[in-house]
Order: C-alpha cells, then sequence, then structure tokens
C-alpha cells in the first residue's frame, strides 16, 4: 500500500484513507464530491485513492470526462466505463445496454420538440398515459393517440414524441433493468454490493457538457449500489451554472441539487510547506550572491514555500514559478545571483500583489531607497558633522539590510579601487542594480519561455 502514494507530497495518504472509511459506510445510492481548486493535486489523488479502494476491497470506475467531451453523449460514457469493467464472459451484456443508452440520449431533444408545437400541445410528453407508451413502437397506432390529445399534430411532431416516450420507457423502465443486472455481474464475485465511480475533470469540460453530465448522473445512475464521487473545483462549476441558468433563488447552490456530501481535498498547511520546500531546494544555484547562509538555495526554498502558503498559491502554480527561477539559475549560471532574490519577484511578478518585504528584507534595497538615503546625506551635510552621518548610515544599512554589507567586493560594481564605507557600497553603488539585474535576468528567461 506505501506504493500507492509513494509520489505523495501533500499528505493526502492520510486523507485517502479517511475518505475510504466513509465509502464502506455507505449502502444506498450516493454522491459526493471531493473539492479543490485547480492545480491542487486532484488528479494524483484520484489515482492512488482508487487504488487504495481497490486494495480495500471495492469495485472502483475511473472516468477522465474531459477524454469524451467531444461526444456530446454522457450516458453512453458514463455506461461505457462501466461495461469497460465487465468481466470477459459478460460482454453481451453491454449490446443491451448501449441500446437503452442510444434511447435516452435522445432525452436531450425534448425542448427542441417543444419547440415545433404549438403552445396548447406544449405539454403533451409530460401528460402522454401509460396508453400511449404501450404504443412507442408502432408508429401508426401511436399517431392515431396524439391525433386525439393533440388534435391534428403534424407527424415530423408526432415522430418527435415518439422518440421522446422511447426514451422515458428506455429511462424508467428497461436500462434500470439492465443496470441492475450490471451491477449484479460486477460484484457479485467481488464482496461488495456497490461500484465506486469517480469522475475527474468535470470542471475542463466545455459548460453544457459538464451540466449534462450531472444530470444524467442522477437522471440515469440514482439507484442503490452506484456511488459516485466528482472531482472538482465547485467555485468554477458554480459560476459555469450561474452563467448557463443566472442565480438560484435564496443562494442555492446548483452542485446542491446532485451532491449529497461534500468533502474537500486540502492539504495540511504543514504539508504543503514541505512538499514546496523539496521542490525548491533543487534550484541549480551555481554563484550565490553572498557567502552567508541567507544566500543559499535552503533559504531560498523556505522563503518560496513561506509565500506559497501565506498567499494561498497552488502546488502547479508555485512550480511553475519556480521553473522560472530554475531556467534563469540555469541560463545565467555564470554570474552571482541571489536566488531567494528571484523567488521573491517571480512570485510578485505571477501573482500581482505586494509581497510583504518583511518576507525578505533586502527587498528594502531599491533604486529609488539608494537615491532617498543618498540625497538625506546631502541635505543633512549642513546640520550635522562628517561622522555622524557616517554613523547614521551605518547603522541604518545594519538594521534594514544587514545581508548586503560585507560582500564580495565585485557585488557593489565599484567605480575604482578606493576602500569604500560600507553603507556607501551598499546605498550608492549596490542598490541601483541590485534588484533592476535581478528582474532583468528573469524578464530575459520570460523571452524564453512558452507560456
Amino acid at each position: 500500500m506505501a506504493d500507492i502514494w509513494e509520489q505523495d507530497e501533500l499528505g493526502y495518504q492520510s486523507i485517502g484513507e479517511a475518505f475510504t472509511n466513509l465509502v464502506k459506510t455507505v449502502d444506498d445510492a450516493k454522491v459526493l464530491s471531493i473539492e479543490a481548486g485547480f492545480g491542487r493535486g486532484k488528479t494524483f489523488f484520484r489515482k492512488a485513492w482508487a487504488e487504495h479502494l481497490r486494495e480495500n476491497g471495492e469495485i472502483v470506475v475511473e472516468i477522465d470526462v474531459q477524454l469524451s467531451d467531444h461526444t456530446g453523449d454522457p450516458v453512453v460514457t458514463l455506461l461505457g466505463a462501466l461495461v469497460a469493467t465487465l468481466p470477459e464472459k459478460q460482454k453481451e451484456l453491454s449490446t443491451q445496454v448501449y441500446e437503452s443508452a442510444k434511447k435516452i440520449a435522445s432525452l436531450g431533444a425534448k425542448t427542441l420538440t417543444k419547440i415545433a408545437l404549438r403552445s396548447a400541445a406544449e405539454d403533451i410528453i409530460d401528460t402522454a398515459t401509460d396508453a400511449a407508451k404501450d404504443h412507442i413502437e408502432d408508429f401508426e397506432h401511436l399517431k392515431g393517440f396524439l391525433d386525439e390529445v393533440g388534435d391534428g399534430m403534424s407527424k415530423a411532431a408526432g415522430q418527435a414524441i415518439a422518440a421522446q416516450m422511447s426514451a422515458e420507457k428506455a429511462r424508467t423502465q428497461e436500462l434500470p433493468e439492465q443496470l441492475e443486472t450490471l451491477l449484479t455481474a460486477l460484484t457479485s464475485e467481488a464482496g461488495t454490493e456497490r461500484i465506486i465511480i469517480i469522475i475527474d475533470e468535470l470542471d475542463r469540460c466545455h459548460p453544457d457538457y459538464a451540466i449534462a453530465v450531472l444530470e444524467s448522473m442522477k437522471l440515469v445512475f440514482n439507484m442503490t449500489g452506484f456511488v459516485f464521487f466528482l472531482m472538482i473545483n465547485a467555485d468554477y462549476l458554480e459560476k459555469l451554472a450561474q452563467h448557463r441558468f443566472g442565480t438560484s433563488p435564496n443562494d442555492e447552490k446548483y452542485l446542491d441539487k446532485f451532491v449529497d456530501i461534500r468533502l474537500k481535498l486540502d492539504p495540511r498547511k504543514e504539508d504543503f510547506k514541505n512538499a514546496i520546500k523539496k521542490f525548491a531546494s533543487e534550484l541549480p544555484l551555481a554563484i550565490p550572491f553572498g557567502e552567508a547562509e541567507e544566500f543559499s538555495v535552503e533559504y531560498a526554498a523556505e522563503l518560496a514555500a513561506t509565500i506559497a502558503c501565506d498567499y494561498n498559491i497552488s502546488p502547479r502554480k508555485t512550480k511553475r514559478i519556480l521553473l522560472k527561477v530554475e531556467l534563469a539559475l540555469r541560463c545565467y549560471a555564470d554570474r552571482p545571483l541571489d536566488a531567494c532574490l528571484l523567488v521573491f519577484l517571480a512570485f510578485q511578478n505571477e501573482i500581482g500583489n505586494e509581497i510583504s518585504q518583511d518576507l525578505l528584507p533586502r527587498t528594502y534595497l531599491t533604486p529609488e531607497q539608494g537615491i532617498r538615503v543618498m540625497n538625506k546625506r546631502k541635505d543633512e551635510d549642513s546640520r550635522l558633522s562628517e561622522r555622524n552621518i557616517r554613523g547614521e548610515l551605518e547603522v541604518l544599512a545594519r538594521e534594514k539590510v544587514p545581508d548586503l554589507l560585507n560582500l564580495p567586493t565585485d557585488r557593489y560594481i565599484l567605480p575604482d579601487d578606493k576602500d569604500y564605507y560600507p553603507w556607501a557600497k551598499v546605498f550608492k553603488f549596490l542598490a541601483p542594480h541590485y534588484i533592476p539585474s535581478h528582474q532583468d535576468v528573469l524578464n530575459a528567461v520570460a523571452q524564453l519561455s512558452a507560456d
């Protein structure tokens, strides 16, 4: 079992085990959602957890509905995934199931049918009696019945209604029987009476298809023995539904119509932080900007993990940001670079927030700050002695940017070989290029990246 979760960097194994315990208590039809934002490892969790469920004796069907988005027929997609799980000796059942599925697929024509009818006959489908359904395979008999109810309805409209009634009969009579047979065929030798169907990538499908999958799931499969898990970004699907149907009264959530239990996939902060640190600790820093520990890759990894956690950035997006830092370090391996500063700037460029300077205090040393400090020295020159001024600036440098004092001399880009005060090296000679040069590196690799 440990191998299943070998690549688990976010501590999802304990969540999967808890969900498995939950599944074992479900003995009726249920739809559950496992919700997380984009880039938070839903697909990894789905694959690992599905194997975990199988090792615990459950029958699991995994469906990546994005792969079937182009078919436009979610009923066939769901049934096809179930049929594919059948033992070889049971494959003859698939033909019967597919025939019923084709009829149900025509349910989507109901709206078009109503549009074709005149308003007086708009509810003909809903009021059709069992007698009419008995004639759905024989259009001439059905036509006579529809003539009585619909007052001379056109043959085309009658045919459309016949197709609709055929679909309704398949949904309410034929398919439930076949699904029961399918359920028995899949579970009879497995020691369980349920099938776990995990649907992934629903929030990456075309909006109409995503909604059709949800509605088909409830319309066709709402029977004991089928337990659905939806791996979704709930906020995204709610926005799709609002765009499609408008805002529901009383702030009712669209998903609540389909989902019985809502769960979330949310790693513990410490697990998330450790995963990012592990990834960032492999940044290929060739020449550190300084010799102190504060310029090490380990410090950069800690900074990356802290920013990602504090600003709630997904693992996928964090890795994408750090890949830009990695590219910068590789392309400019011949020059000294501050890996921490690259991490700070890369996150700031991506998320568009003003990241707190407290996370990397040396980002205080902007070109503007250097000019401001040097101008202040000039302004106070007439009132304070040179010694006092030097003392104040020395204290300011040690308070604000102690990491940037006593760097290797070439980092400051001095104009000559004079022995300058440490504060002068920082505020006069390092400030103009320290942050801009690192931003230039990131800008340059951004031109090379195929984002």
